[in-house]
């Protein structure tokens, strides 16, 4: 081996351990945030996702601690899949789902924090 290569080959290890090292200390560093998520499906007769309802999440009850949270609406996407990510509290909610030329639905929930929990709807056509 000539010197140019042990050299390199040297540089070469060490930047590896400094690297290695360094991706560990901001993992310390960093506190996990914990959020509640309500998440789920909106399916219409005879079990087909509804990309485009609009799903409302309204609080039943207030935390303990802290204000109450202000409606939040969300339209499935393509899937008929809806999220919401929350603070983490233990709360009660209420979901409705809605979309033209069917009947709505609403359903109850507990967030929990740390823990998705899913709500699923199928909706009706409307009868005309």
């Amino acid at each position: 081996m000539t010197k140019t290569t042990r050299r390199t080959g040297s540089l070469l290890v060490l930047l590896l351990l400094l690297l290695a090292g360094s991706r560990s200390l901001p993992a310390q560093d960093k506190e996990k945030k914990i959020y509640s998520v309500i998440a789920g499906t909106v399916f219409r007769d005879p079990g087909f996702a509804l990309p485009g309802a609009l799903v409302i999440l309204e609080e039943i009850e207030a935390p303990a601690k802290g204000k109450r949270m202000k409606p939040q609406k969300v339209n499935s996407d393509s899937h008929g899949e809806y999220a919401f990510r929350l603070p983490a509290s233990e709360t009660k909610f209420k979901l409705t789902a809605t979309a033209k030329g069917f009947v709505s639905q609403t359903k109850e929930t507990a967030a929990t924090p740390g823990v998705r929990v899913d709500v699923f709807f199928e909706l009706k056509p409307e009868s005309r």
